[in-house]
């Protein structure tokens, strides 16, 4: 009896501690690179934009979608990357861990740094790290969440490019069209960066012809979209209907 009430007292405490977000609500896991400032500097990666880098990110950001359950998409800029999880596609769906947070975010941080680390193409094997956050919000607001990571995105965008042409103290209080201007005077042109090096990529479901035992078949797959649109453009509302939905 002892044995089991002490087992029983302990998980009392540790039930204590245990949240849960709330189900059948749009859930967003938020995972970033662990002081990637300094992690980029010790690899040694390009300035502005390191595609090695970027393709590592792409391929991080497909695993995840692939192995955290009901997955819809996801979205990479950066050294983060957000995920759009539903448990609301039928009645009888699943959350992934019961939505508790202490494994939602535990678990997605190790399958990150995991993936990472064991496809690190740099000849500098430094040793990544990944953080995560994890949180619920209305379905009107789920377009707008990843709205704001890509306005993030396209602000860093020019950051980097102009930190990479001048000197910090020359870029004080400069305004988006100032910065424009300074880059083009130095021959680069941010209009003309690739699309995923403006404003990121995105990994969704497709419809594709994959081979099997009896021939070509159809499969549901995660694939890597890098020329996604702008969110709040026109052009960005077919693509967001076909892909959440």
């Amino acid at each position: 009896m002892r044995k089991s009430s002490l087992g029983d007292r302990m998980k009392g405490y540790e039930c204590a501690a245990e949240m849960r977000l709330t189900r059948r609500l749009p859930m967003i896991l938020r995972l970033d690179g662990k002081a990637f400032h300094s992690w980029t500097k010790k690899t040694g990666c390009v300035r502005p934009f390191d595609h090695t880098l970027m393709e590592m990110m792409f391929g991080l950001a497909k695993y995840l979608c692939e192995n955290v359950g009901g997955t819809v998409m996801g979205y990479t800029q950066s050294d983060e990357v957000s995920l759009l999880v539903r448990d609301d596609q039928a009645i009888d769906t699943e959350a992934w861990f019961d939505k508790r947070i202490q494994k939602v975010v535990s678990v997605a941080s190790s399958l990150a740094t995991y993936w990472f680390n064991a496809n690190n193409e740099f000849e500098r094997k430094v040793p990544a790290f990944f953080d995560a956050r994890a949180f619920v919000l209305p379905e009107c607001e789920v377009r707008n969440y990843f709205i704001w990571r890509q306005e993030d995105a396209t602000t860093n965008s020019l950051s980097m490019l102009s930190q990479s042409l001048y000197p910090q103290s020359e870029l004080q209080r400069k305004k988006w069209a100032e910065l424009q201007d300074m880059c083009w005077r130095k021959g680069r042109n941010w209009n003309d960066l690739e699309s995923i090096e403006k404003r990121g990529a995105c990994v969704c479901r497709r419809t594709v012809t994959v081979e099997g035992r009896g021939g070509p078949c159809i499969r549901r797959k995660f694939v890597l979209d890098r020329e996604i649109p702008i969110f709040t453009s026109p052009d960005a509302e077919n693509w967001w209907h076909e892909v959440v939905g």
